[in-house]
C-alpha cells in the first residue's frame, strides 16, 4: 500500500491527526506535500475580519485566543528554528525526517507541475487535507482514491465548520466519516464512520475535541480496510444531504444566544 499525505500546514489539530497515522504506517508513506492555505482560506466575496470575529464568537474568547497564541507561536518558532540553535518544534517537516519521509512544498495541488510530482510517486491511496477542492486530474493519479476526513456524519452536513452546525440545529448526535473525494463537496462514498452523541454539556470546543480525539484510529481503520480489498462502502447519497457555508456573523449570535439562555 502506497499512501501519500497532502495537507495545510496546521498545528492546532491536523499535525497531530497525521502524526498518529505516520507513526502507524510511515513504512507505506511515499511523500507528504504541505499545501498552501490554511484553516481561515475562504471565499474572495467573505470578508476574512467577520469571519474571525464570528469564530470569536462561536468559539467563545478563551478557546479562541489559546487557538490564535498556539498557532502564532508555532508561525514564530517555525520562523526562527533554523537559526537558533536547540529550538525544539514539532512539525510536519521534524515529522518527516524522524521517518525519512520525503518532504514537498505546493501552491496549488491541481497544477500541471504538481500533478507530474504526484504521479511519480504512484500512490494507492492519498490522504487530503488541504484546503483546495481537487479537480479530476488530482483524483485520477491514485490507483484507489484519495480519503478524507470530515468531522460529521455524511450525507449531511456537508462543508464548513461542521461543529458549529450541529449545535446550531441542535442534532443529537455527530461524529467523523473518513469518504473518497470527488469533484462535489464531500459527495463521495463513506468508507468508515464514528459516531457519538451530542450531550446537553457539549460545546463547540468538546465537539472539535472529540472529533479528532478518533479520527486517526478512523482513517486507519479505512486505510487497513482498502488494503484488504474491502470496497462495500456507505452510501453518501446527495438526496439526504445537507450542505453548510461560512457561518455569517448573524449566525454566530444566533448561536452564541442560545449557548448562554
Amino acid at each position: 500500500m502506497r499512501i501519500h499525505i497532502v495537507t495545510m500546514d496546521d498545528p492546532l489539530f491536523t499535525l497531530d491527526f497525521f502524526e498518529d497515522i505516520i507513526k502507524a504506517r510511515y513504512k507505506d508513506i511515499t511523500g507528504i506535500t504541505v499545501v498552501k492555505g490554511g484553516r481561515l482560506k475562504i471565499g474572495k466575496r467573505r470578508s476574512k475580519f467577520v469571519y474571525l470575529l464570528s469564530l470569536l464568537i462561536i468559539m467563545g474568547p478563551v478557546f479562541f485566543i489559546q487557538n490564535t497564541v498556539k498557532t502564532t507561536w508555532y508561525k514564530l518558532k517555525k520562523k526562527f528554528s533554523t537559526v537558533v540553535p536547540g529550538l525544539q518544534l514539532n512539525t510536519l517537516e521534524s515529522i518527516a525526517k524522524q521517518y525519512n519521509i520525503s518532504i514537498d512544498y505546493s501552491d496549488n495541488p491541481n497544477s500541471e507541475g504538481y500533478l507530474n510530482l504526484l504521479k511519480s510517486r504512484e500512490p494507492d491511496i492519498i490522504i487530503n487535507q488541504s484546503q483546495f477542492i481537487l479537480k479530476d486530474d488530482f483524483l485520477k493519479i491514485p490507483s484507489i482514491g484519495v480519503l478524507n476526513r470530515h468531522n460529521a456524519l455524511l450525507p449531511k452536513n456537508r462543508g464548513r465548520l461542521t461543529p458549529f452546525w450541529v449545535l446550531l440545529k441542535e442534532e443529537k448526535e455527530t461524529g467523523v466519516s473518513i469518504h473518497f473525494v470527488e469533484e462535489g463537496i464531500d459527495s463521495g462514498p463513506i468508507v468508515v464512520q464514528r459516531k457519538f452523541d451530542i450531550t446537553p454539556k457539549d460545546t463547540f470546543r468538546s465537539i472539535v475535541e472529540k472529533n479528532y480525539s478518533i479520527a486517526s484510529s478512523a482513517m486507519l481503520e479505512a486505510i487497513d480496510y482498502l488494503e484488504k480489498g474491502g470496497r462495500e462502502f456507505i452510501p453518501n447519497n446527495n438526496e439526504f444531504a445537507t450542505y453548510n457555508t461560512v457561518p455569517t456573523l448573524r449566525e454566530a449570535i444566533e448561536f452564541r444566544k442560545r449557548r448562554v439562555f
